[in-house]
């Protein structure tokens, strides 16, 4: 070695010296023995997550529980308000059945109550307060009913002679619609109200738009119209 150099020695011990000592005291050779440390550090945040997913799962099976006894609960309500109207009872059905509209409106029986509701004010010439009744719980609606409450309100109105309002709703009606039938179904009455109001050239659009589906049997009623009002007009 050269003059002043250290010796293999002491380049050995020095490398012993300045070597970093490596924290083992709390890793283990063994992988079980090192996920039961993780989850002894880490019990308590482990503990209030399984507690929240439990809490979650309890409050989804307590509303569905909910939910089913609100649905039992207004179906026999509504079997019970239907009651009076075999009697003839058309008052009394109409009391009964205010109340299930009125207090399950969200559920499938709470709307079939508001239109069976009013049903049985026009059967008893109270147009305006079945058309009031339907406007009230028509908020609540499902997408399944809300063409039905919109076609309902039209029929009051049509009821009434108050054809261009009818054919407003009728119209809003067969927009809101799933079916080609039950469109089509809305669309003619539209249609029919239109031609009832004087309203003859909205009429028309309507009667040419069901003209252009041959599969379903407004077709043909279409035609007709459309060529009464072709025959009104000269």
């Amino acid at each position: 070695p050269h003059a002043g150099s250290p010796s293999p020695r002491r380049l050995s011990r020095m490398a012993q010296a300045t070597r970093t000592p490596v924290a083992t005291a709390d890793l283990s050779d063994d992988p079980i023995e090192n996920i039961s440390s993780w989850f002894s550090a880490n019990q308590k945040p482990i503990i209030y997550g399984i507690a929240a997913i439990a809490i979650a799962a309890v409050s989804i099976f307590v509303y569905r529980s909910n939910d089913a006894s609100t649905r039992e609960k207004a179906s026999r309500a509504l079997y019970v308000a239907q009651a009076p109207l075999s009697q003839g009872k058309l008052s009394e059905a109409a009391a009964a059945l205010e109340k299930v509209a009125n207090r399950y409106g969200s559920t499938t029986a709470g709307q079939q109550a508001s239109l069976l509701l009013a049903h049985v004010l026009f059967d008893q010439k109270k147009f305006d307060a079945g058309i009031a009744s339907l406007k009230k719980t028509q908020g609540s609606a499902s997408a399944d009913f809300a063409a039905s409450f919109e076609g309902t309100i039209a029929a009051g109105y049509e009821a009434q002679s108050k054809f261009v309002d009818a054919a407003e709703h009728f119209g809003k009606a067969a927009a809101l619609a799933k079916f080609p039938m039950e469109k089509g179904t809305f669309l003619s009455s539209q249609a029919r109200a239109l031609m009832s109001g004087g309203k003859l050239v909205e009429a028309r659009k309507v009667w040419e738009e069901l003209t252009k589906d041959e599969s379903l049997p407004f077709a043909q009623e279409a035609r007709v119209r459309l060529g009464e009002i072709v025959g009104s007009s000269k």
